[in-house]
């Protein structure tokens, strides 16, 4: 699982107003949509925050591919906003686990990656 926020969203809504924070989600969404399988699921958690789920696909994999979306995200400005980073949670379903234990490491993953910086990946530990 890949649990991703856009950093300082609300400064982007505040600075340049909701219809180009709308759009500046749409651009997200088809960047990162343009390098994922068809077997990943993806689609918005939650205000800022997306969520992947990378089917077949190790802690290691995960990784590389949570990497891969921080580029497409950061290597391109934005139309209207210019450059945009996102902070990103990587974490492995282990036998017995719920949807809602994965989902909390990957967002504490998360977390980690937004207080040490932003604009990272972070893995959660094994």
């Amino acid at each position: 699982m890949v649990l991703f926020d856009i950093d300082w969203f609300k400064s982007v809504n505040d600075r340049f107003g909701h219809p180009v924070g709308d759009r500046t989600l749409i651009e997200l969404t088809h960047r990162v949509a343009a390098i994922l399988r068809e077997a990943d699921q993806f689609g918005r958690w939650g205000g800022e925050e997306f969520l992947v789920l990378a089917a077949h696909t190790d802690l290691r994999g995960a990784t590389v591919l949570a990497e891969r979306i921080r580029r497409a995200v950061a290597d391109a400005p934005f139309p209207g906003v210019g450059p945009v980073s996102v902070s990103l949670g990587v974490a492995e379903m282990r036998f017995g686990w719920t949807l809602a234990m994965l989902t909390e490491r990957a967002d504490a993953a998360l977390y980690e990656a937004k207080a040490t910086g932003r604009d990272r990946v972070v893995v959660a530990p094994a």
